[in-house]
């Protein structure tokens, strides 16, 4: 089994070697600026998996080729946790993970985090709730260079 760490574990080690790096001024590395972090949230059907991000979307999903991470979060709108819930907020997870693969992005970049009955956003006692709930966030972390 594959264990893979936090993005807050990896940006904490990140942002300690940078700290390294400033101050090391006399023989600087190529220096990197802090961060910079963008989502996209893609809704999904009741029990489908199928990812189809909107025009919109895909075109900020297209910066992921440029990411140095890309972490896809996958949920359902269930209110009780179970392996069915957890399956298809795996599915979700992967479905996306494929569609950005496909476009390029490659797979070492990516992570994926799913869990079902988890992490809402919307009220999930309406459909419009539920609706928002059952979705893929594809979070894409870039790394600029530092300017002078």
């Amino acid at each position: 089994m594959r264990k893979f760490l936090p993005l807050a574990v990896i940006l904490a080690v990140f942002s300690l070697s940078q700290a390294t790096f400033a101050v090391d001024a006399a023989d600087p590395p190529s220096s990197f600026g802090m961060p910079i972090s963008a989502a996209v949230i893609v809704s999904f059907k009741d029990s489908s998996a199928v990812f189809k991000p909107d025009a919109d979307q895909a075109t900020r999903l297209a910066d992921a080729n440029g990411a140095a991470l890309v972490t896809i979060r996958g949920r359902t709108s269930t209110n009780k946790p179970s392996a069915k819930d957890e399956s298809l907020a795996l599915s979700r997870a992967l479905s996306a993970r494929s569609y950005l693969i496909a476009r390029g992005v490659s797979p070492l970049k990516v992570v994926i985090n799913f869990a079902s009955a988890a992490d809402f956003i919307s009220d999930n006692s309406t459909p419009e709730g539920r609706q928002e709930n059952q979705r893929v966030e594809v979070e894409m972390v870039f790394v600029s260079p530092l300017t002078n």
